[in-house]
């Protein structure tokens, strides 16, 4: 199903004007990090992103997606018209190296152990201030057979229904290969019901996350019913 939908959604391809593009009006440093990468990701990955109809481009929106490498978010980010700013587990924030350019590129650090409520004021004042947000709801890198048994997590669903954020999802087509073209896929944006039927707050966050990581799997023909 997987081979068969992507060669179905191949011929309806367009070529991307934004790739490697949002980072014009940022700082020196994101520009030249963001020219070198887009150079060679063009060379070595050949990203192809399809339906960019769908991308928002006069709201801000939170970007969802599965997760297959620590590559998704940089080669999903050269597609995008407008910048990023992504949420990152906290671990990778402890290599000073690392570290470094995650701040330069105003990466959210979030603690994935208990409710990080500094991550979840930054993602708001993004939205507020009609930025872009992008994460994985799985909250790790999934293998590609293994896809539903890892459950998303539900705190970001209460931002998305409170604030009735527009919500872009995506599908990424890895493990990535060199040299060969590699696909990223866009769904139709929409927003999550906010008087979903459900009394107990955590289980309807938890229903409302699945739908979204749900969409994106979606999106070239995959179910996801995850294993509770």
């Amino acid at each position: 199903m997987l081979d068969e939908g992507c060669r179905e959604m191949s011929k309806k391809m367009t070529r991307n004007p934004y790739y490697g593009k949002n980072s014009k009006n940022r700082n020196l440093t994101v520009r030249i990090i963001t020219k070198i990468v887009s150079f060679l990701a063009g060379i070595i990955y050949r990203p192809v992103y399809h339906n960019i109809h769908y991308i928002p481009l006069k709201e801000s929106y939170m970007l969802f997606s599965n997760h297959h490498s620590i590559l998704d978010p940089v080669l999903i980010h050269l597609g995008m018209p407008d910048f990023i700013y992504w949420v990152a587990k906290e671990e990778l924030f402890k290599n000073p190296i690392l570290k470094f350019f995650l701040n330069k590129l105003e990466v959210i650090s979030l603690n994935r152990d208990e409710v990080d409520l500094t991550a979840m004021r930054q993602i708001i004042n993004h939205l507020k201030s009609g930025n872009n947000v992008g994460l994985f709801p799985q909250g790790k890198r999934v293998d590609k057979d293994k896809y539903e048994k890892v459950m998303p997590q539900a705190g970001v669903a209460s931002i998305c229904t409170r604030y009735k954020t527009t919500i872009l999802p995506c599908y990424c087509s890895g493990p990535y290969k060199a040299f060969r073209k590699n696909h990223f896929y866009f769904g139709a944006p929409f927003c999550l019901n906010p008087k979903f039927d459900n009394s107990n707050k955590s289980e309807k966050n938890q229903e409302l996350v699945i739908e979204i990581i749900r969409q994106c799997y979606q999106i070239i023909g995959l179910s996801y019913f995850p294993e509770k």
